[in-house]
C-alpha cells in the first residue's frame, strides 16, 4: 500500500506579521478554501478559493 505524500497536497506559504514566521497552509478536504492559523498566536486565516483563483501562491497576512 502506498503512503499519501504531502508533496501533493496544495498549499500555500503564509507570512504571519503578527509574529513574523512562515507556515504552509494547506487545503481543506472539502476543496473549497484553505485554513490554518499561526504556529505562535494561533491567529486563524481561510482563503476561499475562487472559480478562477490566482497563480500566486505567497500571501502576507497583517
Amino acid at each position: 500500500m502506498k503512503k499519501k505524500s504531502s508533496l501533493n497536497r496544495p498549499y500555500l506559504r503564509i507570512f504571519f506579521d503578527c509574529c513574523q514566521v512562515y507556515q504552509r497552509v494547506y487545503r481543506n478536504p472539502s476543496g473549497e478554501a484553505y485554513a490554518g492559523c499561526c504556529p505562535r498566536c494561533l491567529r486563524m486565516i481561510r482563503f476561499k478559493i475562487a472559480p478562477h483563483g490566482t497563480s500566486s501562491r505567497g500571501f502576507i497576512v497583517s
